[in-house]
């Protein structure tokens, strides 16, 4: 049966006792109606949690709706366990959807609850951690974050989360000798009984039924899990009954009864996408995928290939429409590491200063001549104080620069490298599937993001350069008509494939002279957003004007545009929101492409109006004259 995750509520002694399964709804409709009336602010925290508590199995939106409601207020109270429970139940309903998330939001409440001594908890975000590890494929990971939790657990007064732990650990851990899996079946069993938990006892007689059927008694075994399926149908336990439709079609398969098989996938697929389990579709579709292609059923076996990418690209976008990437996680986990070996190093040094004081009682006949060489030593120091000052400037800058470099290639290189994997593994390993067509659109579609590559990496390699010391300026004659067609090259797909027409109101022999590698740059990124955010059918209008024997370039889209306040924000990015915003590679192609722009004498500015699409200017580029 497949791992499940817990809530532990805050306003009764266990979540998934039998009566609050049942009554799961009328519970959640009793305490919204009743929200109104609670008048304690840390109570209505409570109450807040305690819903998305309830709603996460069946109702993910609204659980991080509750949560994030909850959290805003326990924020402002400085009510440390109620931050705590909304982040875990944040966590929660990420998990399968943005695992980056889940890791951040897991991570959180766990230091709180450690910081308030909630030992309870402490178990079950460990336990919920090492699930994620699982749901990730690193099992040896999730092995240990969940054996922790069993240890720790054995010292709880209130032991209920330890039948659960119990039950992930026999799911996980493949290892198992079949007399320790006897003996935690045994103790998991025995706690469910004593807490009255139907949702674990229904495991618990699964496995049972598992049991009987490896054992040869295979009639027995699949009438328990039948069972189980109309009992948890019963209960309204949608994702218990899910793990149900899973263990029934394998076992049907492995009878070569596949079209009862089958048939308890397919009920699977469509209770997993009604709910909201992303984790448990995918698993279906898989499933359901590998036994029409392995059967050489093409129709089908596509359908279902389409639903795996078709999630699969969903949760993608919803991951990066977050912003939160693992780079930045990965840096926040070095800066904890670094932070704990100051502290480390300042008591060392604080034993060190004991024992120096120590000896200066017994050095006191050399303060006479210390006074005399005190100012020449303070003279020194203040030299050497100038001196860490200015380097530690340069580190800063340098450590500045590199934190946007690494954000540009954690975001924008790495984006077009995953699109080039996928569309190669589906073309290598589904091509018999693919019509001609197709296999020409996914060639070309791998043509142009590879060009779309080089092409940042080229403009990306100058703005490094500009950066480092002894760069300089040189420009070169352009015509501004091949530049501009050079730099839309790479659209031309993504334009067509919304019949977007471009239109160049620029005299043919137009000239300009400036760096031809940083202008290509600025203006691609112009053209990207334009081709983005464009409609269907919408027009992409360039034009310029000469003024003052300087060209201007105007490009024009129809897309929504934006408001003022988002215009004046445009270009103002610094290193400050490189390392911390949520939302980084728009608005750092553009702050490249402004400070490029300035090295160059070129002015660059937008205006734009909801509803009137956006116009981005870019301005003082000197006309050659020759």
């Amino acid at each position: 049966m497949f791992k499940c995750f817990v809530f532990l509520s805050l306003l009764s002694i266990s979540l998934f006792s039998a009566n609050h399964i049942f009554a799961q709804t009328h519970e959640i409709n009793r305490l919204e109606s009743g929200l109104p009336l609670v008048k304690d602010s840390l109570k209505y925290v409570d109450v807040l949690n305690r819903i998305a508590m309830l709603s996460h199995m069946d109702y993910r939106d609204s659980c991080k709706f509750y949560a994030r409601k909850a959290k805003a207020i326990a924020i402002r109270l400085n009510y440390s366990k109620g931050i705590a429970d909304a982040s875990n139940c944040e966590a929660i309903a990420n998990v399968s959807v943005n695992n980056y998330l889940s890791a951040k939001y897991f991570n959180e409440a766990l230091r709180i609850y450690k910081s308030i001594n909630d030992q309870e908890n402490v178990c079950q975000v460990l336990m919920n951690i090492g699930l994620l590890m699982d749901v990730d494929k690193d099992e040896k990971a999730a092995l240990r974050y969940i054996y922790q939790a069993y240890d720790k657990s054995k010292s709880l007064k209130h032991d209920s989360i330890r039948s659960l732990i119990i039950s992930n650990i026999m799911s996980v851990d493949q290892n198992l000798s079949q007399k320790k899996l006897a003996q935690l079946l045994q103790e998991g069993r025995a706690i469910a009984e004593k807490y009255k938990d139907e949702r674990l006892l229904l495991f618990y007689e699964g496995a049972r039924g598992m049991q009987l059927y490896n054992a040869g008694e295979k009639q027995k075994g699949i009438a328990i899990q039948t069972k189980i399926l109309h009992k948890a149908d019963s209960l309204g336990l949608q994702n218990t009954k899910v793990e149900a439709y899973i263990g029934l079609g394998d076992t049907f398969l492995d009878s070569e009864n596949a079209e009862i098989g089958l048939d308890y996938y397919k009920k699977g697929l469509d209770t997993s996408r009604k709910y909201g389990y992303p984790e448990l579709y995918l698993l279906f579709a898989e499933r359901l995928y590998n036994f029409y292609k392995s059967h050489n059923q093409k129709d089908s076996a596509y359908y279902y290939m389409s639903l795996l990418l078709d999630k699969r690209d969903i949760i993608s976008k919803v991951t990066n429409k977050s912003g939160y990437n693992y780079m930045n996680f990965a840096l926040n986990e070095n800066e904890n590491k670094q932070l704990k070996l100051k502290e480390n190093s300042s008591l060392k040094i604080i034993a060190l200063l004991g024992c120096l004081f120590a000896l200066s009682v017994a050095l006191l006949f050399l303060i006479y001549r210390s006074l005399r060489i005190k100012r020449q030593y303070g003279e020194v120091q203040h030299e050497l104080h100038e001196t860490a000052l200015k380097q530690n400037t340069e580190l800063q800058q340098t450590n500045h620069f590199n934190t946007m470099l690494i954000s540009v290639i954690a975001h924008d290189i790495r984006q077009p490298f995953s699109t080039i994997v996928m569309l190669s593994s589906v073309f290598n390993t589904d091509v018999d599937l693919l019509t001609e067509q197709e296999k020409l659109e996914i060639m070309a579609e791998l043509s142009e993001t590879s060009q779309k590559s080089l092409s940042f990496m080229d403009g990306l390699l100058e703005w490094i350069k500009s950066q480092k010391s002894g760069f300089k300026y040189q420009p070169s004659r352009l015509l501004l008509n091949e530049l501009i067609a050079e730099a839309n090259s790479f659209f031309k797909i993504a334009q067509a494939k919304k019949n977007i027409q471009l239109v160049i109101d620029i005299p043919v022999q137009t000239a300009v002279l400036a760096h031809q590698h940083m202008l290509l740059f600025i203006i691609r990124n112009v053209l990207n957003n334009a081709t983005r955010y464009s409609p269907a059918e919408g027009i992409i209008h360039i034009s310029s004007y000469s003024k003052d024997q300087q060209i201007v370039i105007a490009i024009k889209d129809q897309g929504p545009g934006m408001s003022q306040d988002k215009v004046d924000q445009l270009f103002k990015s610094n290193a400050s929101d490189w390392e911390n915003t949520n939302d980084q590679g728009a608005g750092l192609a553009l702050s490249i492409s402004y400070e490029m722009a300035l090295m160059m004498g070129i002015k660059i500015y937008a205006t734009s109006k909801i509803g009137d699409g956006t116009t981005f200017y870019i301005s003082r580029i000197q006309k050659d004259l020759a």
